[in-house]
């Protein structure tokens, strides 16, 4: 092992086989583009010990810098693969500079000021830096699962070991402090490079870069398949047409919010579309799932992540809001309402009618999810036996007592008519107050088409 020829090329075939699985990776699913990332960066480490290794440019010079450049892409492509998983790809503009100056010094160091243990730090120390540069990018990034904080400590931990590794044996490799005399004296350059690998610099960085290469390469292929997990799950969460999620996602969540003393008050919105068979009869299958996903950007449109929505059958949707109660979500459920009939005509030829019965009922204190959903399928068949295109609601129970307050939609402006609709409330409520019949008792009413804001 004196002069490292007993693992001299396991660094460049390992990376080698590494590339091809992340090759193999992108070719499965090419949506994942940071898997060609990771092939090409492995691919490239792989080249580059090459080079090194065989002598190939023969000449010191075009070696160095050659090696330089492709060591130099293949970190630099992999740091920018892991922003390509995160959704920043091109994000690394401090990454591409300092990449260049590493190259630039090299050249520098070589040709104007010949230092082999410069080089080593430049590029040493360079590398380092791209690592815990993209591993503090990583900081500020969204995701917090399991795998991105592995990621996180993968990266700074590699970029460190660049520092410790690189100072700890500089210190007992003397012998590279006299190659570039040895060179200039008129040394044999096979004497020169065996002298080289020879140096426990050179024999610790191969052992080093191939073991924390390897377990680098394990996190990133982790990485990529937690990535495949988690959308496998969303697929199974989520509503493909409408972008909202499953009765079984929605139950889940709903339960969640019920059960959170923060959320209160909560009130459910149920609509069906009407006479949505028609609608496939008349304009064909096509349109009228169009017009669903319509409706399902409309809901997003009008829900924050606090709250919860889903398509539960057909043409049934739920929308489940929290801190937000009757009289705000029925604001809401009259807006949809209204965006409806103007959304149709993007989809649907202008004769063409779509309307959506609506029932909104607020939770009341101990009430089970499946007693609300049941409530507010009843009072959707109020609606429809009022002629549909309407909205009921029930009455509160009477120890249900409300402070009227304002919550911005997502899109709402937020100095827009607050205090118009406090006065539409107190109008409302004394209305309701005067008309409420058996707390029980559901009545339907139409409500008025405010451009306000949804009230708590």
């Amino acid at each position: 092992m004196s002069d490292g020829r007993l693992y001299i090329f396991a660094g460049p075939i390992v990376s080698l086989l590494i590339a091809i699985v992340f090759l193999l990776v992108w070719l499965h699913d090419r949506e994942r583009r940071c898997g060609l990332y990771f092939a090409s960066a492995f691919c490239a480490y792989a080249l580059a010990a090459l080079i090194q290794i065989t002598g190939f440019p023969r000449e010191a010079g075009p070696n160095a810098v050659v090696s330089a450049i492709v060591y130099t892409f293949a970190v630099l492509t992999l740091v920018e693969g892991v922003l390509v998983r995160f959704g920043r790809a091109g994000s690394g503009r401090l990454l591409l500079v300092m990449a260049c100056a590493i190259v630039a010094l090299v050249f520098y160091f070589f040709y104007f000021d010949r230092d082999l243990v410069a080089r080593i730090y430049v590029q040493n120390l360079g590398y380092g830096t791209m690592f815990v540069v993209a591993a503090v990018k990583m900081v500020a990034l969204e995701r917090r699962r399991p795998i991105d904080r592995l990621l996180f400590w993968a990266f700074l931990l590699f970029g460190l070991h660049f520092f410790i590794r690189t100072g700890l044996t500089m210190r007992i490799s003397g012998d590279l402090f006299e190659i570039d005399r040895m060179r200039e004296n008129g040394a044999d350059p096979a004497d020169l490079a065996a002298l080289f690998r020879a140096t426990p610099f050179w024999q610790v960085l191969n052992f080093s870069l191939l073991i924390s290469g390897l377990l680098l390469a394990l996190a990133l292929l982790g990485s990529i398949a937690a990535d495949a997990i988690d959308e496998i799950r969303r697929e199974g969460r989520s509503d493909a047409l409408t972008g909202l999620g499953t009765r079984r996602d929605f139950m889940e969540r709903a339960r969640d919010i019920l059960a959170d003393p923060g959320a209160r008050p909560v009130t459910l919105i149920a609509f069906d579309m009407d006479r949505f068979k028609q609608i496939n009869e008349d304009f064909g299958p096509t349109s009228g799932d169009r017009m669903l996903s319509v409706v399902g950007r409309l809901i997003l449109q009008e829900t924050s992540p606090r709250d919860a929505a889903a398509r539960m059958d057909g043409e049934e949707f739920v929308v489940l809001l929290a801190r937000t109660n009757r009289v705000g979500a029925s604001r809401v459920a009259d807006r949809l309402r209204a965006e409806l009939d103007f959304a149709r005509l993007s989809v649907l030829p202008p004769h063409a009618t779509v309307t959506a019965s609506f029932g909104v009922a607020e939770q009341r204190p101990g009430e089970s999810l499946d007693s609300l959903l049941s409530r507010a399928e009843g009072l959707v068949a109020v609606a429809k036996a009022e002629g549909r295109d309407g909205l009921a609601t029930d009455a509160p129970a009477p120890e249900q007592k409300l402070e009227p307050e304002y919550r911005e939609p997502p899109e709402a402006d937020a100095q827009d008519g607050a205090q118009e609709d406090a006065q539409e409330d107190a109008q409302d409520d004394a209305q309701e107050d005067a008309q409420d019949g058996p707390p029980d008792a559901p009545e339907a009413r139409s409500l008025p088409r405010p451009g306000g804001r949804r009230m708590l």
